[in-house]
């Protein structure tokens, strides 16, 4: 019985994050087209368009607070970029675990591949403080960079759990071939 239960919380589980992941993506998406959508207008409007976003910004520093609006933005498609990368991936790992086939190569170098990801995206704190240091034009606007502990903690701890995973992968397989 109490494997059952266990099953059942495992489907749950699976099902929770096949179904999160999905949601995530979508949102990812619609940022990645309205960033898009938004660099286009920026180039169509020119500096009509910083008064929109930073009404508080004086008519000398528009060209500057364009340029940062514009920086910001392809920071923002980046890190779009970065995170579709850590969910597709992801999705691929609900997948192999929900057929029961968590322990392969294949997720090895799925963490991998997703650690390579998150660390792009700690990484993309270092332009976002240069263009708060840099752009003062865009006052509020600027991105507050951080260091995030925790951030990186993740990157580490994935990296890790990527050679446990092929660790894990080469051990099931030596064992399959002793059988």
């Amino acid at each position: 019985m109490p494997s059952n239960a266990h099953l059942s919380n495992k489907d749950r589980l699976i099902k929770g994050s096949r179904l999160f992941v999905r949601i995530a993506l979508i949102v990812n998406r619609i940022f990645f087209f309205g960033v898009i959508a938004m660099l286009i207008v920026s180039v169509i409007l020119s500096t009509r368009f910083v008064p929109l976003l930073i009404p508080q910004t004086p008519a000398p520093d528009l060209a500057s607070a364009l340029t940062g609006l514009r920086l910001l933005m392809l920071i923002g498609l980046a890190m779009a970029v970065a995170t579709e990368i850590v969910l597709r991936t992801l999705a691929q790992i609900i997948t192999s675990t929900g057929a029961g086939d968590p322990f392969i190569a294949a997720n090895a170098r799925r963490l991998q591949t997703i650690g390579w990801a998150l660390l792009g995206l700690q990484l993309l704190a270092i332009p976002c403080a240069l263009l708060d240091k840099f752009c003062p034009a865009l006052g509020s606007a600027a991105p507050g960079a951080s260091f995030s502990p925790g951030g990186w903690l993740a990157v580490l701890m994935v990296f890790v759990l990527s050679r446990v995973f092929a660790a894990g992968s080469t051990m099931r397989d030596e064992l399959e071939g002793t059988v």
